[in-house]
């Protein structure tokens, strides 16, 4: 990854980051002007070398990145804005054989997104200590949680006799994690049903908010939900049949992440490269 690439991708990950906390959405201005930069310096890139692989390199990136940004997209995990900064930065790494930056950038942000979704929910969830409380009694009471956490500690025990048996200690830390993840996970469904869910006018709606409910005026539906959130069109037949007030959920902000895996490739890059080499030297026997 040369200056270039890490000064435009930094800057425009850092912006990204500040607009995406403080309001919970990144400028269209701001992310379509990072991907036409990716693209422009692919061109520039290959008119400098007098090569089409650069060109080559960047469209590869950009369809791969780019394809994987809508899987999220359409699958409810991510916004619009995350989606574009990934095309961005495929685009600005560029695939190609030899090339293992943009890779090596989904796998850190596998660990770093991971890393602040926990972090995040956990801190939300202190920071309104007695608003979780009361709704995580809640939760456990629901016969989908009940169920789990009974399935959760018979598997926990289940290993716990194998560890006897075997008498080996990463199953139990195995046993472990299982129940923790349990936790994690009803902590999650209730920062997302909790915290994270409040009350818009609907004047406040921007595009891609996510609306959790469907909208009923005398008997005919103006709003369908949608994993994709409110479009334009939405925002306008709402205004039109005068509704006031919708339930939101409100997403993570999780630009940061995208940064924080930026920053930590261009330090741990030639330890990652190094690791990849031996474990393909592993498998190839």
């Amino acid at each position: 990854m040369d200056y270039v690439v890490f000064s435009a991708g930094f800057l425009a990950l850092f912006f990204a980051s500040v607009t995406d906390f403080r309001s919970r959405e990144v400028p269209d201005l701001l992310s379509y002007g990072f991907l036409s930069f990716s693209i422009a310096y692919g061109l520039l890139k290959a008119w400098v070398l007098g090569s089409w692989q650069p060109v080559l390199a960047m469209l590869s990136g950009l369809v791969v990145f780019g394809g994987l940004g809508l899987l999220l997209l359409y699958g409810g995990q991510w916004g619009g804005a995350d989606m574009k900064l990934l095309a961005a930065l495929g685009a600005l790494f560029g695939l190609w054989v030899g090339q293992y930056d943009a890779l090596l950038f989904l796998v850190l942000l596998l660990f770093t997104g991971a890393a602040y979704g926990i972090v995040y929910t956990l801190a939300l969830a202190a920071a309104h200590r007695e608003a979780f409380v009361s709704a995580l009694r809640e939760q456990l009471v629901l016969p989908r949680v009940r169920w789990a956490r009974r399935i959760t500690l018979a598997a926990c025990f289940l290993i716990l006799l194998l560890v006897f048996i075997v008498r080996t200690t990463p199953l139990l830390l195995f046993a472990v994690l299982l129940y923790l993840f349990f936790w994690l996970w009803v902590t999650v469904r209730v920062v997302e049903n909790e915290l994270l869910t409040k009350e818009y006018a609907v004047a406040q709606l921007t595009e891609g908010d996510w609306v959790t409910h469907d909208v009923v005026v005398h008997g005919k539906t103006v709003y369908k939900k949608s994993e994709l959130g409110v479009t334009k069109k939405d925002i306008a037949a709402l205004r039109r049949a005068k509704v006031k007030r919708v339930m939101v959920k409100e997403g993570i902000p999780f630009v940061p992440s995208f940064l924080a895996a930026f920053i930590l490739l261009w330090f741990v890059k030639p330890v990652l490269v190094s690791l990849l080499m031996r474990l393909a030297t592993i498998v190839g026997g």
